[in-house]
Formats: C-alpha cells, sequence, structure tokens
C-alpha cells in the first residue's frame, strides 16, 4: 500500500503539531494497514525532505503527499513543490505523487458549520452574526479565496450576517469584522476559524474577539472529524489516478 505523507505547515506552538497528529490517528484507525507519516514545511520536524528521505531508504517507490493547506498561498504554490522536486531529483526511484489541498472541501465547510453550532447558537437563528476567520496572506488574491467559503457556511441556515476577516495583518481584521456585524444589528456574534488548528495566529485572534461584547468562540477544524475523512478522500484520489492507465 503506498504510504501517505500528510504535510503540515508547522507552528511554534505544540498544540498545532498534537492536534494534526491526532487527525491522523483518526486516518491510521479508519485505515488499517496504511503508513501515514507526517511531515512539516516549517518549524517542526521531521520535514519533509526528512520524511520522504526515510521513505525511500526503506525501499518504497511510490508515496503519496497530502498538503494539510486550506489555502493556495506561498507554501502550496512555491515551498512544497520546490521540496518535492528535490526529493525527486535526490531519488528518481521514488515517484512522489502530491494531491490538492484540502482547500474549501464541502466536508470543511460543512465541519466549520457543526462547530459555529456547538458554541451554542441555533442554525434558525436570524440575529447570529459569523466571523470567519483564515490566516491571512500578502496576497489578495489568496485573501479573496476565503471570501466564497462564507456564504456556503452558511447554507441552510437562517444566518444572513456574515464576513470574511483575517488573523495576520490582512483586512478585514478580527476587531473591525466583528465590529461590522454587530452594527448591522447581529445580536450574538460568532468567530470561526478558517484554520485546521489551534496556535498562536489563532491565539490573537481569540484574544481580540473576546473584548468584543457578545461573542462565542468556534473551534478549528481538526476538532472534528471531517478533516481526517478529507486527508484519506485525498490519498484515495491520488492513488487511484496513479493507477489509471496513461494515454499516449
Amino acid at each position: 500500500m503506498m504510504p501517505l505523507v500528510a504535510v503540515a505547515h508547522g507552528s511554534r506552538d505544540p498544540r498545532s503539531s498534537r492536534a494534526v497528529a491526532a487527525a491522523l490517528d483518526t486516518v491510521r484507525a479508519e485505515n488499517p494497514g496504511l503508513d501515514v507519516r507526517l511531515a512539516f514545511l516549517d518549524l517542526n520536524t521531521p520535514s519533509v525532505g526528512q520524511v520522504l528521505d526515510a521513505l525511500a531508504a526503506d525501499g518504497h517507490r511510490q508515496v503519496a503527499v497530502v498538503p494539510l493547506l486550506l489555502g493556495s498561498a506561498f507554501h502550496a504554490r512555491v515551498d512544497l513543490p520546490a521540496l518535492l522536486r528535490e526529493a525527486r531529483q535526490r531519488h528518481p526511484r521514488l515517484e512522489v505523487l502530491c494531491s490538492p489541498i484540502l482547500g474549501d472541501d464541502g466536508l470543511l465547510v460543512d465541519a466549520a458549520r457543526d462547530l459555529i453550532t456547538a458554541t451554542g447558537v441555533s442554525v434558525d437563528d436570524p440575529s447570529v452574526g459569523v466571523a470567519v476567520c483564515a490566516v491571512g496572506s500578502r496576497r489578495p488574491d489568496a485573501n479573496r479565496a476565503t471570501e466564497p467559503v462564507v456564504p456556503r457556511i452558511l447554507a441552510g441556515t437562517a444566518w444572513t450576517r456574515a464576513s470574511a476577516c483575517f488573523a495576520t495583518s490582512a483586512e478585514p481584521s478580527v476587531g473591525s469584522a466583528l465590529g461590522s456585524l454587530s452594527r448591522s444589528g447581529a445580536r450574538t456574534l460568532v468567530l470561526a476559524p478558517w484554520i485546521l488548528a489551534p496556535g498562536l495566529l489563532w491565539d490573537r485572534a481569540c484574544s481580540v474577539a473576546e473584548s468584543v461584547p457578545n461573542v462565542r468562540i468556534a473551534t478549528t477544524l481538526t476538532d472534528h472529524s471531517a478533516v481526517a475523512g478529507v486527508i484519506a478522500a485525498r490519498y484515495s484520489d491520488t492513488v487511484r489516478r496513479a493507477h489509471l492507465p496513461r494515454v499516449a
């Protein structure tokens, strides 16, 4: 069976790697016999190169890489592809396949909605305002990619007041988004992370939210079983494509 290498961003906050590791434990439990390994792009070990080197040393000839990323910012577009190219050059006998990022998968959108309702708000309450918080990027187009997620999270609810916002310096900020929702008439506010795992940036966003009245804070996506399901689906699709007959 082709090994799965799940590639996380990495964080100085140990809660982040623990949350991702727990999601991968679920993948393992639901896929007995699957060799699942965790690698990091930054700040944590093992690195992507170290994990791929170890798999090559173990004699594997194919590996499926699944980037645990929600957006197509620098790490998805530049950093990870460069690391995979370097690994292929070092190990020409190892076929390194890479899936698309987790992105705005429908299961993750549904998970975000579930985590919002877990704060105690009702899907039938039109007075709820939702600020969907992503990490943020220096690239405006990467930030704009978060905007279509917002109405999808609201689908099937009575919620009509919502906004994307960002934990970094990108605009709108958490504070400005929550303020705008409050001024629009929302009586109960929810800060909902479009962020996989807890960490310092999410703590910063929560700190801002805690200073605003009537705000509830949802937990990050790794608190939901859907993350493991999307990782497994990305892996299965990548393996399936690898075995499709090639057209001359």
